[in-house]
């Protein structure tokens, strides 16, 4: 059963005016070798999914698959759509079971394989495992997503800002495209951030995204489509979101 709870939105409105905000977040990691191609698939059919709607997506890169998977990588790199690069460590190491000093030298070896101008502002845990946070303030990091569900604001935690997740998308999804939709109407009625997650390889069924693209994410990437254009959502990013929230506000 999925708990998720409820918070305050946002009063002042997001960019642009809008009422809401929407931002999705793509964990670029594989830690099985047989999910390397659907790796790649889920990687192309989401680009091809952004760039037809206009919505910019994060991606938490691993560094590791970064490495190992180059041409999935950079063809996030160049993408039409403007895409944000976060960090998800280099070897998929979770927070509550190293050092700090372990976490730092990790961390600091993905940022260097990403090959980025600039040094990326969001980190997302593997596994969701939570800690070390002095760290990653002080490597320059302003948001992450937390591990617990809410339809709320931006919420600033140990000086991060936290952009809470709604949804998780996975094989167990097929069919959930209305249950989404409401998920995200839902969120614009309270002035919240839709937040959906998931990782390239979790659309795969029977080694291909087929189904879960044309039945779920095509329907959901279009009804974020239309509620931008009504000025309902705001199509954000993580990075942006912790932005406008250091400005407007969030919940502390």
């Amino acid at each position: 059963m999925m708990k998720i709870g409820l918070g305050p939105g946002l009063s002042t409105g997001y960019e642009n005016g809008a009422r809401a905000a929407c931002c999705i977040s793509v964990d670029f990691d594989v830690i099985s070798p047989e999910r390397y191609p659907w790796n790649r698939t889920g990687t192309e059919s989401l680009l091809g999914l952004s760039e037809k709607h206009g919505i910019p997506l994060t991606w938490a890169i691993c560094g590791r698959t970064a490495e190992e998977d180059q041409r999935a990588y950079h063809s996030i790199l160049g993408s039409a759509v403007t895409q944000e690069i976060g960090v998800h460590t280099y070897s998929h190491v979770y927070a509550d079971q190293c050092s700090e000093a372990v976490y730092e030298e990790d961390i600091e070896h993905c940022i260097s394989v990403l090959g980025l101008a600039s040094r990326p502002t969001t980190f997302v845990f593997p596994k969701n495992k939570e800690g070390h946070f002095a760290l990653l303030r002080r490597m320059g990091f302003t948001s992450y997503r937390g591990a617990l569900r809410a339809i709320g604001a931006p919420v600033q935690n140990q000086g991060l800002w936290n952009i809470r997740p709604v949804y998780y998308v996975d094989q167990k999804s097929l069919g959930a495209a209305q249950l989404i939709r409401r998920f995200i109407d839902a969120c614009i009625a309270r002035s919240a951030v839709f937040h959906l997650w998931m990782h390239p390889w979790s659309l795969a069924i029977d080694g291909k995204p087929d189904a879960m693209i044309s039945e779920v994410m095509e329907p959901v990437f279009a009804h974020i489509e239309e509620r931008g254009k009504a000025g309902l959502l705001a199509l954000s990013t993580m990075g942006r979101l912790s932005s406008f929230a250091a400005i407007h506000g969030g919940q502390s």
